[in-house]
């Protein structure tokens, strides 16, 4: 085991650098780099020299001893808590996949005799690439729906869910209104269709020929109609269908009017935009716009790169110091103590509040801001860790290891450490729990990351203030719980798993 998380480590930090040397945007590899420059060099360092490390001076294999096994058939045989790993291994996985599964970027491109990967590259290719006009990034699914109509030599494939996370805006969608018995209908819908509806050139597809109010599927209302250089041409109204009133403009002739050739009957559909699977908004979108299940994606994504920073620095810095404490003792643990009392009393959400009125909504990220949490967040390990040092210090084991000459710090890395690990893994499965609606909550308040960052929270404020798109607060509420629930599920299992008082048998 110990050889493999090697290996891979020196292959994601050896692909983190040759990705960042060859410009390619390779799907979750690129995270390092994006987070900054010498947080992607760092890293992407750390990553290979600890691989290495792990290759020349660590064991190939783990040795468990028969007590964790024994714990770790205990947790499998809880069907609840390892079927939720399961599932939780898969949604991560999907979030590795990264703009191969989510993304407004082609993921192929067939041109003439070139191909073109724009995905998986940094290089962004302008319109004049692909036969179009300025200097702009190429809209791919545009580009899609021009070589599938001019039937042009080549192809785009794009992702499944083919919208960024963030700032790509649909403005509006169209659905064209069905004729059924002489009313209007929207299509799958019983219900004869109210509300207005336009027609278009046929050769000019923007600019507008006829703008009706419908209701109950027939003319009822305002009436108006315009020339093709978009003047007012006709004024009329409608009662049930009947023309009370027609006035012409003298814009266009009438007859000119009448003959022109439109499209059928069509329905501007502004965001909040419902689900619709024409245009791939699986969930609709928000009130800006944005796929709702790209912005989820995209969420979890931020989640599970904020869980392996916060893990990182909160159990590095409350395991040492609070093993160190109950190690130790002394005035080193009295000042510490002082310390962690100091912190405690400090409120956590106004520290955040001053910190982001400092620096500016705008000018957060995601290491700062997880900084800030993490200043207050290492303080409630340590009293699990003091109170376990404390106890296994005075055990036969570890008065063996001094005798045998061991310092400070091969006792508590190899002795001391490894049998509190199992406490260490009942709790993270919960400070997963924490830091998921840490993030949610204060983005929902106003006090997260820039709208550069996918965040539930965002979209959880956004359906608050958009009552009548349900699908927004409906999907984010079923995927929180679901995320939640699974953790807590995992975190479950492993404490009945891991509990010595439930599965120990006195001999």
């Amino acid at each position: 085991m110990i050889r493999r998380l090697a290996i891979a480590s020196l292959v994601v930090g050896s692909l983190s650098l040759l990705g960042e040397w060859l410009a390619l945007d390779l799907p979750s590899i690129s995270w390092f780099f994006e987070m900054g420059p010498a947080f992607g060099w760092i890293s992407s360092l750390i990553l290979l020299l600890g691989g290495i490390a792990a290759l020349l001076f660590l064991p190939a294999r783990v040795n468990w001893t028969p007590v964790t096994l024994q714990r770790l058939r205990r947790f499998r045989s809880i069907r609840r808590g390892w079927w939720s790993l399961l599932i939780l291994g898969g949604l991560v996985g999907l979030a590795l996949l990264d703009q191969a599964l989510v993304g407004k970027r082609a993921l192929v491109v067939k041109h003439g005799d070139t191909w073109y990967f724009p995905a998986f590259v940094k290089q962004r290719y302008p319109e004049k690439t692909f036969s179009g006009e300025g200097e702009a990034e190429t809209d791919y699914r545009q580009l899609r729906e021009r070589l599938a109509k001019e039937g042009a030599e080549g192809f785009v494939i794009m992702p499944p869910v083919p919208w960024d996370p963030v700032l790509d805006s649909d403005d509006r969608q169209t659905v064209n209104l069905e004729l059924r018995e002489g009313l209007l209908y929207r299509p799958g819908e019983e219900r004869p269709y109210s509300g207005r509806a336009l027609k278009y050139y046929s050769d000019h597809p923007t600019q507008k020929h006829t703008d009706a109010r419908i209701r109950r599927g027939l003319p009822d209302g305002e009436w108006l109609g315009y020339a093709p250089n978009g003047g007012l041409a006709l004024r009329a109204s409608y009662r049930a269908g009947e023309k009370q009133r027609e006035e012409f403009t003298g814009e266009m002739s009438e007859q000119d009017f009448v003959a022109a050739s439109t499209t059928d009957w069509i329905v501007v559909i502004y965001p909040a935009i419902p689900p619709m699977w024409k245009a791939q908004h699986y969930l609709g979108t928000d009130s800006r716009g944005w796929d709702v299940l790209a912005q989820m994606y995209g969420g979890w994504q931020l989640n599970l790169k904020a869980i392996l920073i916060y893990l990182a620095l909160t159990y590095g810095v409350g395991v040492l110091i609070g093993t160190l404490m109950g190690f130790w003792g002394g005035l080193f643990d009295l000042l510490f103590q002082r310390i962690i009392e100091i912190l405690e009393n400090l409120p956590f959400l106004y520290i955040v509040m001053i910190v982001v009125g400092v620096v500016g909504v705008a000018n957060m990220n995601l290491p700062l801001l997880l900084g800030v949490i993490c200043v207050f967040s290492w303080t409630g390990l340590t009293y699990s860790m003091r109170a376990l040092a404390y106890k296994e210090k005075e055990r036969d084991y570890i008065a063996a290891a001094r005798l045998q000459g061991a310092g400070t710090f091969r006792i508590i890395t190899r002795y001391l450490v490894p049998n509190v690990l199992a406490t260490l893994v009942t709790i993270i499965p919960f400070s997963v729990v924490g830091i998921i609606t840490s993030l949610t909550a204060l983005a929902f308040v106003g006090f997260g990351l820039p709208e550069t960052y996918a965040q539930w929270g965002v979209l959880f404020d956004d359906g608050l203030n958009h009552l009548s798109a349900g699908w927004i607060t409906i999907s984010m509420f079923a995927i929180m719980v679901i995320i939640l629930l699974l953790v807590t599920f995992v975190g479950e299992a492993l404490r009945e798993a891991f509990d010595p008082k439930k599965f120990t048998t006195y001999q």
